[in-house]
């Protein structure tokens, strides 16, 4: 079974470095196991092949976990990214481009070069 690269602990006491979490405790394996299926897609399965996880992985899991929450999180009942709502009760403004598609892809895809461009990880060559 696959586990995610980082666990709330981690997430906690090394990524936030005593900020307020914005993933629960209850959901975070979910979030970290949806992260670290990118990265493990964009290191080319290289990460599991290792005696140790580098720390900078565990990083950048909690990073690309916090971005797909904070997404999910905005969705309303019928899935749309609801960026607004007027007070008249029908007025509502939608999707940002942070929030979308598109934006979520360049932003997991910019965490992933913050994190792991100096590590070798991201090399599409063979050894």
């Amino acid at each position: 079974m696959l586990k995610g690269y980082a666990d709330f602990e981690f997430y906690k006491n090394r990524y936030l470095l005593g900020r307020t979490p914005k993933i629960p405790d209850a959901d975070f394996s979910y979030w970290a196991m949806l992260a670290s299926g990118e990265i493990r897609q964009r290191t080319f399965g290289r990460i599991d092949a290792l005696d140790e996880v580098p720390e900078e992985v565990g990083m950048c899991c909690c990073e690309i976990a916090e971005k797909m929450y904070s997404v999910e999180s905005a969705k309303d009942e019928s899935g749309m990214i609801l960026q607004s709502y007027g007070n008249d009760g029908e007025t509502g403004t939608y999707k940002t481009d942070e929030l979308s598609e598109s934006g979520v892809r360049r932003s997991i895809s910019k965490a992933i070069r913050k994190w792991l461009g100096n590590t070798g990880l991201l090399y599409c060559g063979v050894k």
